[in-house]
């Protein structure tokens, strides 16, 4: 693969053209690009009256209740004052709304077990656990098949 790098003082924002040969899986391609940025992505989060950048990366899932947005890391617990459905407007691709109340990442997904009594998620390196509602599951379980 070739990069090319041209710097333009007229840009606003950086701008990628992509050239490729017809059998390359765009889609894919894309979605790399865009959790690389997502990667690196940083919010401000508050917590005990302090404001934090919180890697999104970092960013188990998002979770609305008593009128707040509670934000979960594997080992903190962060507000904002954002409503889910702005947050889902402005999240990278890999942010995916699995309920009424919650947003999950999909990259930290450690598994997805589907019972009688509900849809659980499991995440990589914490405890923390969220439920998957009827109407999502269906597409949860597509993207992270996709993703392999």
């Amino acid at each position: 693969m070739k990069i090319r790098v041209v710097i333009d003082d007229r840009l606003k924002e950086p701008e990628i053209t992509i050239r490729t040969p017809e059998d390359v899986d765009v889609d894919q391609l894309v979605a790399s690009i865009q959790g690389v940025e997502a990667t690196a992505a940083r919010m401000t989060f508050s917590q005990r009256g302090e404001n934090y950048q919180v890697t999104l990366h970092d960013v188990l899932f998002f979770e609305a209740a008593d009128h707040q947005v509670m934000v979960h890391t594997a080992t903190e617990v962060f507000s904002t004052r954002q409503r889910l459905y702005e947050l889902e407007e402005n999240l990278p691709a890999s942010f995916q709304r699995v309920s009424k109340s919650a947003i999950l990442n999909c990259a930290q997904i450690f598994s997805l077990t589907k019972s009688v009594t509900g849809n659980l998620v499991k995440f990589q390196k914490s405890h923390k656990q969220l439920y998957v509602s009827r109407r999502f599951y269906k597409r949860l379980k597509e993207t992270l098949e996709r993703k392999g």
